[in-house]
């Protein structure tokens, strides 16, 4: 395809990897971002997130998070960073919430490689004295899952952009996206720019954009705590993996301890609907579930030093699908986003899907993500 000059708007994780993957195919790529890099209030910009393959019914997204894997360990190298470490993961289901869509996705399709096992409760309890187990508590333990620094692999792709060539003009907030003849016009303040193509890549903004789709999104306001252990030794990448507690009521999951030096414990429920200008401080309900949770099911926790917490955004389909696909109505500004909480692992990966998106070839990866008849 010939040469194109096309806009990013978003630095979250789809928007640069949705312009490093255009770079490097020959385009000239400009991302505005609202705030700095990684923006403060943005999904992307977190301690850390989850890179998992269990859990998905449906093999395209298989697929994009081995994909991704390889390529996250590109980046790293190429930038001289750390920003992905495998771990393992336990995962820790309830028996009264053994029939819930969760635990089903555990028999979703076969992986290729380290299959995950099994654990009987005595096994768990003597491998994992971090958790407090129920005699009725059916325990999965996947040797493949890790975890990003999601937040300094932002900042270290931003960097890796720019030596690339890629233009980003942060603290520019996008108020309008539409074409007018053969160009995109951009509104940015008093300023107006001109693409052949746009991206709009802007997570929990995007019903700003289009707010059409506001019937077909939702968003929820998804909150976490970091705690500082009395025994980090029991919480280090060497004793604990990433793990999560459904319960069937709630969702929760967290990390061993992290570079930052807490524990991160955060709920997985999609229950909280929200605005993009809500606060990113805990809420009193949030802080009392999450002491709860930890006295019940986290005795290795108990009398831990809580020195911060926020809360993340997650941009909702009704399908969980994500959403790479024109904006209604248009032929020249493509949606990349709506993560429905589990898009950040496939910024390896997803950068290509995107950018055929894009220049309009078919790509099979993202079949699953055109809008089609998903919100009629």
């Amino acid at each position: 395809m010939a040469r194109m000059n096309v806009g990013v708007v978003g630095a979250g994780i789809f928007g640069l990897a949705a312009a490093l993957e255009l770079r490097d195919r020959g385009h000239r790529v400009t991302i505005l971002e609202q705030e700095g890099i990684p923006g403060r209030r943005a999904s992307s910009n977190d301690v850390s997130k989850v890179i998992r393959r269990i859990g998905y019914q449906h093999e395209t997204y298989i697929e994009l998070v081995e994909r991704a894997e390889r390529q996250w360990r590109v980046w790293q190298e190429e930038v001289g960073g750390s920003f992905i470490f495998r771990t393992g993961q336990v995962s820790i289901v309830s028996g009264s919430s053994h029939y819930t869509s969760h635990y089903r996705t555990w028999s979703g399709p076969d992986l290729t490689v380290d299959p995950s096992q099994y654990l009987s409760v005595p096994e768990a309890r003597a491998r994992y004295p971090q958790f407090r187990f129920h005699d009725d508590d059916t325990v999965r333990h996947d040797g493949w899952t890790g975890y990003l620094r999601s937040g300094q692999a932002v900042a270290d792709l931003a960097v890796l952009a720019q030596a690339r060539g890629i233009e980003i003009r942060s603290d520019t907030s996008v108020s309008g996206v539409e074409e007018e003849g053969a160009n995109v016009r951009v509104s940015c303040g008093t300023e107006t720019l001109a693409f052949d193509r746009v991206v709009a890549a802007a997570g929990a903004w995007i019903v700003r954009l289009w707010p059409g789709l506001a019937e077909s999104l939702y968003l929820t306001r998804n909150q976490m705590a970091f705690f500082v252990p009395r025994d980090p030794e029991l919480f280090s990448r060497s004793n604990l993996p990433v793990w999560s507690v459904n319960t069937g009521e709630e969702a929760w999951y967290g990390f061993p301890m992290l570079v930052e030096g807490y524990v991160k414990v955060a709920d997985d429920l999609k229950v909280d609907e929200t605005h993009p200008e809500v606060e990113r401080t805990n809420t009193r309900r949030f802080l009392e579930m999450v002491s709860r949770f930890i006295a019940e099911r986290m005795p290795g926790l108990r009398g831990a030093e809580m020195v911060g917490g926020r809360s993340c955004l997650y941009t909702n389909t009704p399908d969980d699908h994500f959403v790479i696909d024109w904006a209604p109505g248009a032929r020249r500004i493509l949606i990349a986003g709506c993560g429905s909480g589990h898009g950040f692992k496939f910024g390896g990966s997803i950068g290509p899907v995107i950018a055929d998106a894009l220049e309009e070839k078919h790509n099979p990866l993202g079949d699953l993500f055109r809008i089609g008849t998903r919100f009629d």
